[in-house]
């Protein structure tokens, strides 16, 4: 059995070596990328009847997205989104407090504009179990 490792270790050549080392290297990057928090960028997603829409929240802006009754103004601010204005008429969506944690989503529904954060790391806990 000595005789196999032998003859199987003189058959390695360096481009095995190299070969091996590239794809070692690779899968570490790869989980130390994704356990590290290297996907902590956040981006609102905008559903509305024309499409859906990205942005990202790293940027502030005021975004005017038409909706099925006209246009609502949504602002993006320090890592925050809110409705400033829609054509609603009650205008609960532009009452309602700025989001800004992933899987956290805000709507205007006589627009049919939904908004959604997506990305990043989400800091509060959703439910425990015991």
């Amino acid at each position: 059995m000595s005789s196999f490792f032998l003859n199987f270790f003189r058959k390695i050549k360096l481009i095995d070596i190299a070969v091996f080392a590239v794809f070692a290297a690779v899968t570490v990057y790869a989980f130390s990328y994704a356990y590290s928090g290297g996907m902590n960028r956040k981006e609102l997603l905008v559903h509305t009847p024309r499409g859906t829409f990205a942005y990202d929240m790293s940027k502030d802006r005021i975004i005017d997205i038409e909706g099925a009754i006209g246009t609502s103004r949504i602002e993006i601010s320090d890592g925050t989104v809110r409705f400033l204005d829609s054509p609603c008429p009650n205008k609960t969506c532009v009452q309602s407090m700025p989001i800004s944690e992933s899987g956290e989503w805000s709507a205007c529904l006589p627009n049919q504009v939904f908004l959604r954060i997506e990305g990043g790391r989400s800091s509060s806990v959703d439910a425990t179990v015991r």
